[in-house]
């Protein structure tokens, strides 16, 4: 996914050749635009120094729930996760995913590599919102519940740990996790305090949502208000930022999509604000309408396919990407997440499930854990000013909250990662 946010907005802008620099600049994050942020993410000048040629493993589990899977979703499968373990006795850190992303997505490596250097292991695990978690991991396949979501995960994390090899020696467990993930840790750490598996010597949470469901809102909001025909404008919008390919291309240059690229492109070629909401938008909405269609499939809601339509694995797919496409976070939630909790004649009501993924609700236990911090930015879109009030006010010294980063932006920055090194390394409170 972040691929896909960095492509749509390098093409068509001029190339401007990687220029790599021996010590990385360790100044304020110098992209002044919160959602330009979230899409340029760190320049090369400014990145960490991390281990390289770690012995990365990627393992698979045997599925945690009975469930046939429709043939039209096999290729998600199998259930996976990363992970990196130290040589000698070391704690164990878990890592969860943000919004749609797999435990192999780019975020998980940087922070693996982050923590190792610091003395963990770490096992980073996949969103409940992606489709290799809905399938083999969650006991009610339609995400969005946070209650439910969270025990999936917890249940996830002690098959992990059990996974380990018999001479990996744990000495302890930390937790961290962006954007929803983080917020999900947060509920992973109450939840565990009664539990009581792992005994968290430190949680971090990295640009969480506070109340999900605004945040959500806010995505549906730079789609809605800057795609101009909906998914019929998805052609128009793309064949802009092709436009200039030729040019690319003519120069000779390699096609290089990172950091360093998209900043100096940004920088160079200003790009339209309405542009770059609209590539955040349309990359949360495309995690969304995955989703979406998965929890559909999986529990023949009849809301995207029909319930009388057998998809084989060679099915067309069209006429029902259409259909996930068009559907909002708020759609999503009516027709699908509020009926299949109800579905057996129960009556939760559409604020319950609301207040259960604030994090507002939990205050007094955030406020009174010294082990549990956060790091967020003041300009992240997914954020008020009355959330960002919230965290400053409820954590105290244990936030960190920059002026600038975007979402996740300033993640690979050197002075993100030496603080997030700093938070895990010190003893625990």
């Amino acid at each position: 996914m972040r691929i896909f946010l960095r492509a749509c907005l390098a093409l068509g802008l001029p190339l401007i050749a990687f220029v790599a620099v021996a010590q990385p600049v360790t100044g304020p994050y110098p992209i002044d635009d919160g959602l330009a942020a979230t899409v340029v993410g760190t320049p090369a000048d400014y990145q960490a120094e991390l281990p390289a040629n770690l012995d990365f493993e990627v393992r698979r589990l045997e599925p945690l729930v009975e469930r046939e899977t429709p043939p039209t979703l096999r290729y998600a499968r199998p259930l996976q996760y990363l992970r990196v373990v130290q040589d000698e006795p070391a704690p164990l850190a878990f890592v969860i995913a943000g919004t749609g992303a797999s435990a192999l997505s780019s975020k998980c490596v940087t922070l693996s590599s982050a923590l190792y250097e610091v003395g963990y292991s770490v096992a980073c695990l996949p969103s409940p919102t992606s489709m290799t978690f809905m399938l083999g991991a969650a006991e009610h396949p339609v995400p969005g519940r946070m209650r439910s979501d969270v025990r999936d995960l917890y249940r996830l994390m002690q098959a992990v740990r059990d996974d380990l090899d018999p001479q990996a020696q744990v000495t302890g467990y930390a937790l961290t996790g962006w954007s929803l993930g983080a917020t999900q840790a947060a509920f992973i750490a109450r939840h565990d305090e009664t539990a009581g598996e792992f005994n968290f010597s430190r949680v971090l949470l990295l640009n969480p949502a506070v109340d999900v469901w605004a945040s959500v809102q806010r995505m549906d909001a730079l789609l809605a208000e800057n795609l101009d025909g909906g998914f019929d404008g998805i052609p128009a919008f793309v064949a802009r930022g092709l436009g200039g390919l030729k040019q690319l291309y003519s120069a000779g240059d390699p096609l290089r999509f990172n950091e360093d690229f998209l900043y100096r492109a940004y920088r160079t070629q200003s790009p339209e604000r309405g542009d770059i909401a609209a590539i955040v938008g349309l990359a949360f909405r495309l995690s969304l309408a995955n989703m979406a269609f998965g929890a559909d499939v999986l529990t023949r809601a009849d809301v995207i396919v029909p319930k009388n339509v057998e998809l084989g694995p060679y099915d067309s797919l069209d006429p029902y990407i259409r259909r996930s496409f068009e559907m909002s976070f708020e759609d999503y939630f009516e027709r699908l997440l509020l009926p299949y909790w109800n579905r057996d004649g129960r009556q939760l009501t559409r604020d319950e499930l609301i207040a259960g993924s604030d994090l507002r609700g939990m205050r007094d236990y955030l406020a009174g854990h010294a082990n549990i911090g956060v790091f967020t930015s003041e300009d992240d879109p997914i954020l008020g000013d009355d959330e960002i009030a919230f965290l400053r006010d409820t954590f105290g010294e244990r936030a960190r909250i920059r002026p600038r980063g975007g979402h996740m932006g300033n993640l690979g920055s050197a002075n993100s990662i030496a603080a997030l090194q700093q938070f895990f390394a010190r003893p625990a409170p």
